[in-house]
């Protein structure tokens, strides 16, 4: 039910006068300020648009790496807007502070989403139920949204989103929109095709490593073997004489060949001859982290104990015993790793398949010596993320390339690359004892 809401002269000329512009509403999702109105911004972490023609354009604050939420997020907004979801329309947010900190992972997009992209939908369905009556002079609780315009139930008249936009920017923004009943969703839990298909079908879906600029060189990265690892010295003589390898730099993570294709780089890198300190790690091997993993001398870290373990495995009639053990493993992208970066006097822009672009942003800022403002990411789609693309050490490395080289660069890692120098899952043991009473019930567990 729509609120009545009393509007003095004023606000009803100011209201009904509105013309041309769109309703412009931004929400942050857990905040519990007032949104303002024109432009609506209620410090924004994401970003909701009706314009004069009536499309409707959502900002997706997560990365979109396969699980669907340039669906899902625009799909909750729609739902309680009731617009028409033809018109609506995805955009990748960009970092930028309106939109607060923007990750993705743990599976929790929809269910952090839930509530809140719901209110800001449910809030500009009010807003425009409200222009409509105004504008009707009815009252709000006579109309009702349904398809994209206000209908009012008494005499049949309708209004398109787009007619209503420029007047519902300047009306108050409920506080606490009312929700609609889950057994009236039209959207929500039905089987609707994800709007990102299409595109990845035919092609034009921009990947990570399917980006390209202007003068943009390709690079890929020479890099220590061994964690901790650092460059002794190079020689580059042979790499430079590789057609299309433009240059050789050295950056923290390792020494850069920068090439006018990702494919020059990679010979380009083959022909570079590099020295490496292993540092601290250069004896490691898979024996000896089994070893440490096995150190009778570790003392492990009681969580949890309950009852007397020893006397219910001394009275178990079967006893079992096993140990597991998991190596160091790698998230193996499908996409590979890759991000391009362009980096000037002024600031950096970089364009990843990124699972937290803020963490990015922070990252790249302060490798550079920047402020956090003049580092923009650009989240692409996502090929697979898995944790690893949360961490931003491709994106620093793409930007510390992209610097040494003055020209926008692409930093491709090939799948050797990935798995040799990932952020692994920790190796483990797990050492597991159980007794079994004669009917098989479980009596003891370590």
């Amino acid at each position: 039910m729509t609120p009545i809401v009393k509007l003095s002269r004023r606000d009803f000329i100011r209201v009904s006068a509105g013309a041309g512009a769109g309703l412009w509403l931004g929400f942050h999702l857990g905040a519990r300020q007032a949104w303002a109105a024109t432009p609506a911004t209620f410090a924004p972490n994401a970003f909701l648009s009706v314009d004069a023609s009536g499309e409707v354009a959502i900002w997706v604050v997560r990365s979109e790496m396969g699980q669907g939420v340039h669906t899902s997020m625009p799909m909750l907004v729609a739902e309680e807007l009731e617009c028409d979801w033809k018109a609506v329309r995805i955009e990748q947010a960009p970092t930028d502070p309106r939109f607060g900190q923007m990750s993705t992972g743990g599976s929790r997009s929809v269910r952090a989403s839930w509530i809140p992209l719901r209110k800001a939908g449910a809030a500009a369905r009010e807003m425009l139920v409200l222009a409509a009556a105004v504008r009707w002079g009815v009252e709000p609780r006579s109309c009702h949204a349904e398809a994209g315009k206000v209908v009012h139930d008494g005499s049949g008249r309708t209004l398109a989103y787009g007619a209503l936009a420029a007047a519902a920017a300047r009306l108050p923004v409920p506080k606490d929109p009312p929700l609609k009943d889950p057994r009236d969703f039209r959207l929500v839990g039905k089987p609707i095709p994800r709007l990102d298909t299409p595109s990845k079908v035919d092609g034009r879906a921009v990947f990570g490593i399917d980006v390209r600029l202007p003068g943009m060189l390709f690079a890929t990265v020479a890099r220590p073997p061994v964690v901790g690892g650092k460059v002794a010295g190079f020689e580059d003589a042979g790499a430079r004489r590789v057609p299309g390898v433009r240059k050789v730099v050295q950056v923290p993570s390792g020494v850069a060949v920068v090439a006018t294709s990702t494919w020059a780089a990679i010979r380009g890198r083959e022909a570079l001859q590099v020295r490496f300190d292993d540092g601290p790690n250069g004896s490691l091997d898979s024996v000896g982290v089994e070893r440490l993993l096995s150190d009778p001398a570790a003392k492990p870290r009681v969580v949890r104990a309950d009852g007397d373990l020893e006397a219910a495995l001394g009275a178990a009639q079967t006893k079992l015993q096993a140990v597991y053990q998991a190596p160091f493993l790698a998230h193996a992208t499908m996409e590979p790793m890759n991000c391009t970066a362009r980096v000037t006097r002024k600031g950096a822009e970089l364009w990843a398949p990124t699972q937290a672009p803020t963490w990015a942003q922070g990252a790249v800022a302060k490798a550079l010596g920047l402020p956090e403002a003049s580092v923009a990411v650009r989240t692409t789609l996502l090929g697979g993320g898995f944790g690893r693309r949360a961490i931003p050490d491709f994106a620093v490395e793409a930007a510390e390339v992209a610097r040494a080289a003055g020209a926008p660069v692409q930093v491709v890692w090939t799948r050797e690359d990935d798995m040799r120098h990932d952020l692994y899952r920790p190796a483990s043991r797990h050492e597991l004892r159980a007794g079994l009473d004669g009917a098989g019930k479980l009596l003891a567990w370590h």
